[in-house]
């Protein structure tokens, strides 16, 4: 298949139509700034990307640019198909690679620095991104509580052999939440800013207030209006994501003012 023709679009993502799926195709841009090329990639779902799948380059105002099957932006690698399986692989080696280290130098260290490099490492690798594996298939989250669970048991190293201690034990001796619960707690904190501070617009003009039509109880408990979505990809989408997980929070922690009180709750 010869490459499709978007030299109307010059801009990042940019959208073609394809007249016997009669929907939208996203393709994306990146720029790789290390080899000076620039990729793209189809987003969409297998069924109507089993259309384009002999479709390898896109025209763009006369440049021909290759389609990539996964992409690297911002740390996050994005498949087509948006599995985040890709991310949770390359995630999983990289906090593998580094637990590995730690545990050599962990005899060194006393518990206290112990769990603070643990806290350290679990911050900016699992916790970095994370609200993009809200509705992800159990088994990349699984895969990424096997992380976790590792960093704990190094950081707990004399106790762990000690006294052995079951894994959600050792979770709750160093105050860590579970990683589903990280990721919820994730979207519920930017869901507090976008809606309280209004920033970034990006994310609070997806944001809307739920209004009854008949005057209800739900009427002043805070709630925020969940859209309707027709594939399982538009569920993980932050105007739906957040709004489901902000009502499902209690009706106390929706009405706090204060970030820092929220966050404690």
């Amino acid at each position: 298949m010869r490459a499709a023709d978007v030299s109307t679009c010059g801009c990042t993502p940019c959208f073609i139509k394809t007249n016997h799926l009669f929907s939208t195709i996203t393709i994306t841009f990146l720029v790789d700034f290390y080899n000076f090329c620039t990729v793209a990639i189809l987003f969409g779902t297998p069924q109507r990307l089993k259309f384009l799948s002999g479709l390898k380059s896109v025209n763009v105002t006369g440049a021909v640019i290759s389609l990539s099957d996964k992409v690297k932006i911002l740390g996050a690698t994005l498949d087509a198909n948006l599995t985040m399986a890709p991310h949770v692989k390359a995630l999983s080696s990289s906090c593998f690679y580094h637990i590995r280290s730690f545990k050599q130098i962990r005899p060194s260290l006393d518990n206290s620095m112990g769990a603070s490099v643990a806290s350290a490492l679990i911050s900016l690798r699992l916790d970095q991104l994370n609200s993009i594996l809200y509705g992800t298939p159990l088994k990349h989250t699984a895969r990424l509580q096997r992380i976790q669970y590792a960093a704990a048991r190094v950081a707990l190293y004399w106790q762990s052999h000690s006294s052995p201690l079951s894994s959600t034990e050792l979770l709750n001796q160093l105050h860590w939440l579970r990683i589903e619960w990280r990721i919820w707690f994730k979207l519920a904190t930017l869901t507090f800013k976008a809606w309280h501070t209004g920033r970034p617009p990006y994310l609070s003009d997806l944001l809307q207030y739920h209004e009854p039509t008949r005057s209800l109880r739900s009427s002043s408990s805070h709630q925020l209006l969940v859209p309707q979505h027709r594939l399982t990809s538009g569920s993980r989408a932050f105007r739906f994501s957040a709004a489901k997980v902000w009502n499902s929070l209690p009706v106390s922690i929706r009405g706090t003012k204060s970030l820092p009180t929220f966050r404690r709750h």
